[in-house]
């Protein structure tokens, strides 16, 4: 039986333009958990392409029903980043966001608040939160 699970993740993108990964990578010493560059083939459909260059970082799915426990580990990462992410905004005309991914299974929603510290972060650094929330039918057999 499925569980419900979160992910959260940081992303530096660029709709207009390509940037090299490999300087964000090194400005901000940390490894992004995905990149992908505009023109690139989507991994599920290789007749469609990347019309965006993006920076990730993130630490995949965890089975929660706590948004915070998978969140404050990528505000954590990035908190003592801000002039970086800034200046690589402005070098790169890039766009930061915070991702929320929230796979509700068996009816199991989970808590979801964004606190001061990490809503503090994102003002600094001028990202805005990106919240997907994917509800999968209830099956009755299922029910314990």
């Amino acid at each position: 039986m499925e569980k419900t699970k979160v992910q959260a993740y940081f992303s530096l993108s660029n709709n207009d333009d390509d940037f090299p990964l490999d300087e964000v990578t090194k400005r901000l010493n940390i490894q992004p958990s995905r990149t992908a560059k505009v023109g690139e083939p989507l991994p599920l459909n290789s007749a469609r392409h990347y019309f965006y260059t993006t920076w990730e970082y993130g630490l995949g799915y965890k089975e929660t029903l706590d948004v915070d426990e998978v969140l404050m580990p990528v505000i954590e990462k990035f908190e003592s980043k801000v002039n970086d992410i800034l200046l690589l905004k402005k070098d790169y005309n890039l766009v930061a966001k915070f991702y929320i991914v929230i796979e509700i299974h068996n009816r199991c929603s989970p808590g979801l608040a964004i606190y001061t510290r990490a809503s503090k972060l994102a003002t600094e650094i001028g990202a805005d939160f990106d919240i997907d929330l994917y509800a999968y039918p209830f099956n009755e057999l299922d029910e314990v």
